[in-house]
């Protein structure tokens, strides 16, 4: 994105400003200021090391996650006076306020998860740790329905070569069992990300 705050707050217009304060984002944003150097070591260590975190990947599901050049941050009404180097991570909350700040060789998966962490807890009902303990878990149960699927493929491909009526139909079953499985895991899926706004019946994945 070229700008986080919405185009009210950059224009200045005093009504419009007003109007778009009081109006709510869908999701509280994670904002990653980028580097303009293509070499700088923070934002390759940034990358290749604190983004890869399971956790944290799993808790930007929360989030709107947004990248923003230093170039672009510089003009836009909430990045300008949210913090001064890059990269940097700038945590919004859905009201377009700056809730927390990391820059430079401040940011790490720790500080980062603990940011996200308090705001989940400021916008949302559910737990960000039990929502990423949770998605862990499907994660693996996904993985054993992968391992059965790709078993039947193997099963289904030696009766191609050898038919048996018998064990045609144990497969099939089997089959029909898994697709039963994989749809109650979707299900599961969706509930996990169907978060629940505070103030608010419910929000959508």
């Amino acid at each position: 994105m070229t700008e986080v705050a919405p185009a009210a707050l950059t224009t200045g217009d005093t009504e419009a400003v007003a109007a778009a304060k009081a109006s709510l984002a869908d999701k509280p944003m994670l904002v990653y200021v980028v580097s303009d150097d293509p070499t700088d070591n923070v934002s390759r260590k940034l990358e290749d090391v604190v983004f890869r975190n399971e956790k944290l990947g799993l808790g930007t599901k929360f989030f709107k996650n947004v990248k923003v050049s230093a170039g672009d941050a510089l003009t836009d009404r909430l990045l300008k006076d949210s913090g001064d180097t890059a990269p940097r991570i700038v945590l919004v909350s859905r009201d377009y306020k700056a809730f927390k700040v990391l820059q430079g060789k401040q940011i790490s998966a720790g500080k980062m998860l603990k940011g996200m962490s308090a705001l989940v807890k400021k916008e949302y009902t559910d737990s960000f740790d039990k929502m990423v303990r949770a998605y862990i878990k499907l994660l693996n149960e996904r993985d054993r329905l992968e391992g059965k699927k790709s078993k039947l493929a193997a099963d289904l491909a030696r009766l191609q070569d050898k038919p048996n009526a018998s064990k045609g139909k144990k497969i099939a079953r089997e089959q029909k069992k898994l697709d039963v499985e994989f749809e109650a895991w979707n299900e599961k899926h969706q509930k996990l990300l169907t978060f629940r706004r505070r103030g608010e019946a419910k929000a959508e994945a």
